[in-house]
């Protein structure tokens, strides 16, 4: 019981003649709370008892610790009185007795200001409660209970709400005025109920609920706030509106007749905001076994939604069964007249154009078990645009669906996505009318699946998607085709003056999640690779990268496994260039966003070969930087940014250079080569300049232009301070 402290625990019993003497049993939590219990037991028949039972616990929160050993985490709060006292044959269920239970101030995790006040008491008899009252913070319900000859009746039935405070201003004169503010309790419920029951028949064998009692229900509820309810429940809820009923009832419970109302008004949704509110009406009767129903669903953007369905209604065995039996047989319709999907605007504000329509006819019949569906519904959507550029368009989209029996079968289901088609095909089996398992194939040829200013990318698909909608199976081959990932880098962010320095993500990127049921037990099984390369182009890099991944795990906890590789990619700077030899990224399904580096390249800088190795993890890589000749790792990083030494940096001359030779590439390319990608063998990677070099023969400073024809001939010009030429023609020889 993890932390529950019981201070003190004591029992005394005895047994004589067959009889269980209970002199003491007791145990204290704190110095206020306590349970208390003293009786006796006859253990030969009838077994007769007498007894009583007392419990007072100030603090309920002492008994967290029990939730929380069953895994509940609800706090507890506020106080619990209870006392009982009775006596009588367990046997044969003839008992007398009075229970009072008190609850004040209470709270059970969302639901606050509990309380309840039940007093009953018990006989041979009859029942009889005159108390029965549980509220919350702004709700409360009372009844009375008792039984009446061979009937059960609760009377008094009212389910109060507690309007919002009403601010009451008294004005008075050269004073500001004063808010007075006043609860109102308003009846939103109330009723009548009398139901067949025979209280002496409880122990025996005889009907306690006989068929041929008589039924008498009468309960109306006007203006109840359907958000407000939830709320005072503690439940979670979306949904909001306002609900008028009526419930009249009569006849036997082997032949019910009743009759059900229902209207509910602006109702909505608030995750569709936009949304305009709906009225839904219902009518439900049952009368000679049988119930019917019919309901109609109103929104001004869409045409009624109608419904209605008939089944057998007979108490007596749907009481044996503890519900409807699956061989139930059940006939329904469902119908919307064909009306356009512009209301879907309404749901998705980010559309900004959808033109097509919609209709549907079903009918339903069969047994609950093994319902037999027929109809159909078809929907065409013309054009669909996103107010987001970057988002496909959807054009030229028709789906028609078949019911029969009882599967709902896709006669047709594509369209074209930004230029690629897209088709699904398959059905979705009704094994019972709550459990559809779905069997589904999709196809799709180049269609766009992103696009930015960063990565356009297509992709060919063959996926399905089998089992239990509670629990599907996703699997199949995804294939990259027409993929381009261009990325520009400002090393110096001309036209933006005052732009702040980039800053380090605020917090480790997450892989999508479907926390939601039923996605989140759904199991993905989808291999995912390259058709034609992605090409990789920037100004700092270019190439191709190939992927050879599988997207697995469940919608809750998805996971991608695989690797991606770089093929004939060069990283550019702006005075080196790196040949990447190897690279790739290996995904583990444990961490997507965080794949294992293996990179190693190779650059020549003057008349050094500079080799890097990169490895770790992607959000913690490290380098390895190796020359030949030799340099230490410093003068290594220095010669692959800028081209030169750190001692050649000292000099200001030589880092004036550097700094104009950037700018003079970044003024180039943001106005002859702008929106291009980056040329590996543009002139500026081939061209070095050096301002304020010392010339070892003169020990004067000289400027130096270096260019590189090809990697073994390089063409060198120095001019001295005093205008003095030399130009050397360089045939590098390398040795391994």
């Amino acid at each position: 019981m993890r932390d529950l402290v019981v201070q003190q625990l004591s029992a005394q019993s005895s047994i004589a003649n067959n009889v269980i003497h209970l002199n003491e049993c007791s145990a204290t939590l704190t110095n206020t709370d306590y349970v208390n219990a003293t009786g006796t037991f006859d253990l030969q028949p009838p077994q007769h008892y007498n007894g009583k039972a007392s419990a007072s616990v100030l603090n309920l929160a002492v008994l967290e610790p029990l939730l929380t050993a069953f895994g509940n985490q609800s706090q507890l709060a506020g106080s619990l009185k209870l006392d009982w006292e009775g006596s009588g044959n367990a046997q044969a269920f003839k008992n007398t007795g009075n229970l009072k239970l008190v609850l004040e101030k209470a709270r059970y995790g969302n639901l606050q200001g509990l309380q309840a006040n039940i007093d009953a008491s018990y006989s041979p008899e009859g029942l009889d409660v005159p108390i029965i009252f549980f509220a919350t913070t702004n709700m409360d319900f009372n009844a009375i209970a008792r039984t009446k000859g061979d009937t059960l009746e609760i009377d008094k039935i009212q389910l109060n709400q507690i309007v919002a405070p009403q601010q009451q201003r008294a004005g008075r004169s050269g004073a500001p005025g004063e808010a007075a503010a006043q609860q109102q309790r308003a009846n939103y419920a109330y009723g009548y109920v009398s139901l067949p029951f025979v209280w002496r028949n409880l122990g025996t064998k005889s009907a306690v609920i006989p068929s041929s009692g008589n039924v008498s229900v009468i309960v109306q509820s006007q203006n109840l706030d359907l958000k407000r309810l939830a709320q005072d429940l503690g439940i979670k809820s979306t949904i909001s509106g306002v609900v008028n009923a009526k419930l009249d009832g009569g006849g036997t419970i082997g032949d019910l007749k009743t009759r059900l109302d229902l209207q509910v008004r602006d109702l909505r949704n608030e995750q569709w905001r936009n949304m305009e509110p709906a009225t839904f009406e219902l009518s439900a009767q049952t009368a000679q076994n049988r119930l019917t129903a019919s309901g109609k669903l109103q929104q001004p953007r869409i045409q009624p939604l109608e419904i209605t369905a008939s089944m057998p209604f007979d108490m007596p065995k749907i009481v044996q069964a503890r519900g409807f039996a699956d061989d139930t047989p059940i006939t329904a319709k469902a119908r919307v007249p064909r009306t356009s999907v512009n209301f879907v605007r309404q749901l998705v504000p980010e559309l900004q154009q959808l033109d097509g329509d919609l209709g549907l006819d079903v009918d339903v019949s069969g047994t609950l078990g093994h319902p037999v569906l027929s109809g159909a519904g078809d929907m065409t959507v013309h054009a669909a645009r996103f107010t987001n550029a970057t988002l496909p368009a959807l054009n030229s989209f028709n789906a028609r669906v078949t019911f029969r029996d009882n599967a709902l079968t896709l006669d047709r289901f594509g369209g074209d996505l930004a230029g690629g088609p897209f088709n699904m095909s398959g059905r979705v089996t009704f094994v019972k009318l709550t459990e559809p398992t779905l069997d589904l194939q999709m196809r799709a040829q180049s269609v766009l699946v992103a696009r930015n200013d960063t990565l356009t990318a297509r992709a060919d698909a063959d996926v399905r998607i089998t089992g239990p909608f509670a629990a599907a199976t996703v699997s199949g081959n995804v294939a990259l085709t027409n993929t381009r990932f261009l990325k520009n880098i400002d090393l110096i962010p001309i036209g933006l003056p005052g732009r702040p320095a980039p800053q380090p993500p605020a917090e480790r990127p997450e892989f999508f999640s479907l926390p939601s049921p039923p996605f989140r037990d759904w199991k993905f099984d989808v291999t995912i690779k390259t058709k034609d390369p992605v090409l990789i182009r920037g100004n700092l890099a270019t190439g191709e990268a190939t992927t050879d991944l599988k997207l697995t795990g469940t919608g809750l906890k998805p996971g991608l496994q695989g690797v991606v590789h770089m093929e004939g990619v060069e990283a550019t700077l702006p005075f080196s260039r790196l040949d990447v030899s190897r690279g790739s990224l290996t995904f583990n399904p444990n961490d997507s966003t965080n794949p294992t580096i293996d990179l190693q390249g190779t650059s020549v800088i003057r008349d050094y070969t500079v080799r890097v190795y990169v490895y770790g993890t992607l959000l913690s890589p490290q380098a390895i930087f190796t020359s030949e000749p030799p340099l230490p790792q410093e003068e290594i990083i220095s010669l692959i940014a800028t081209g030169a030494s750190r001692k050649e940096l000292s000099t200001g001359n030589v880092l004036a250079g550097r700094a104009a030779m950037l700018l003079f590439q970044q003024l180039y390319r943001k106005i002859v080569k702008k929106g291009e990608p980056t040329d590996s063998n543009t002139v500026f990677n081939r061209l070095d300049l050096d301002l304020g070099t010392v010339d070892p023969r003169t020990g004067q400073q000289q400027a130096t232009v270096r260019f590189k024809i090809s990697d073994q001939l390089v063409l060198t010009g120095d001019v001295g301070v005093h205008g003095d030429f030399r130009g050397k023609l360089k045939y590098l020889i390398r040795f391994r």
